[in-house]
């Protein structure tokens, strides 16, 4: 395998949204200011639970989990991944919690992470399940944790953003699997990369080919199949590059997305790193025009005039614990 360290170097920044440093506040914390907890009915672990019982658990008020991408994190100082959501949602009176695990490592290991935040968050809540929101991989994580540790009975939603269920081809032109345009002039980002955020370059290449559309479709997809006991929801983001669009209906792409886009050309419409038709998953809520950074309101809140990503977090918490809730898009 061919490793075009430029092309990995370029992957791993897009998905990780910055370098991760010293994080506050402990994994599955609780957000400050929550209203009180929110009574449902509790799915006993192990039970076993027909159609019926998932549209009666599904979209009904219980607490909604935060998941972050590859290489990303809870908070930062005063920046968090996902850029003031949380604190929105706790004022709009949900029930907020926002998990970490390892931003360098494969999806196996980071979902094992993620459920031991996921129990000590049912324990802490009595809730018998929760609503997982995830961007980017996070989503990949919430599907391995649901499908293949058996989190089936403890979660109600997964509603993932831009997540690459298909893989994402700048992942594939990273490990050499497929050709690509990009020389070999930047690699010495990985090692800056790797170094902030506490890993190695093995690590990256195992992380980033558990990304590829190569392992995606012929191996994660078919050993971690839908539950019938969690509803499925999906958004993608759509970006384009020309600057004469229509800014309040068209998302300009960011300039560190530029790269992932070209990549990307031919593949169809795209955030600049994941496509549309990866980003399906269950049912497809819509598009938003945004790029892979701005889905989650990053760099600090900047989007584009079209997209408002904290009215877009507070549309989606109330879909997901609100059956009569419409669509957030």
């Amino acid at each position: 395998m061919r490793l075009d360290r430029t092309a990995l170097a370029l992957s791993l920044a897009i998905f990780s949204l910055g370098c991760s440093a010293a994080m506050e506040g402990a994994p599955g914390e609780r957000e400050q200011g929550v209203g009180p907890a929110t009574e449902a009915d509790e799915v006993e672990e192990g039970d076993e639970a027909d159609e019926a019982d998932v549209e009666a658990v599904g979209r009904t008020p219980l607490p909604i989990v935060l998941l972050h991408g590859a290489a990303g994190f809870d908070r930062i100082g005063p920046l968090d991944y996902y850029f003031r959501v949380a604190d929105d949602l706790v004022d709009a009176g949900h029930d907020v919690f926002t998990t970490e695990v390892s931003p360098l490592q494969t999806i196996d290991v980071r979902a094992g992470q993620l459920a031991e935040q996921i129990d000590a968050i049912l324990d802490e809540t009595d809730a018998g399940r929760v609503h997982l929101i995830a961007h980017s991989q996070g989503g990949l994580d919430a599907r391995f944790l649901v499908s293949s540790l058996g989190y089936g009975d403890r979660v109600a939603t997964l509603t993932t953003i831009s997540t690459p269920h298909r893989g994402s081809r700048v992942a594939d032109i990273a490990l050499g699997i497929i050709p690509g345009p990009i020389e070999n002039t930047l690699g010495f980002l990985i090692d800056l990369l790797v170094g902030a955020v506490d890993g190695t370059e093995q690590d990256v290449v195992d992380q980033l080919y558990q990304l590829t559309e190569e392992y995606q479709v012929n191996t994660f997809d078919p050993a971690n199949p839908d539950d019938p006991r969690v509803e499925y929801y999906s958004v993608a983001g759509v970006t384009q590059l020309n600057p004469f669009a229509n800014p309040f209906e068209n998302d300009l792409c960011d300039p560190l997305l530029v790269a992932g886009f070209a990549l990307l050309h031919g593949t169809g419409a795209n955030d600049g790193l994941v496509t549309v038709e990866s980003a399906q998953r269950g049912v497809l809520l819509g598009t938003m025009p945004a790029d892979h950074l701005d889905e989650v309101g990053q760099l600090f809140g900047t989007t584009g005039l079209g997209f408002d990503h904290r009215e877009f977090y507070l549309d989606l918490a109330a879909f997901v614990t609100d059956p009569d809730a419409p669509s957030p898009l």
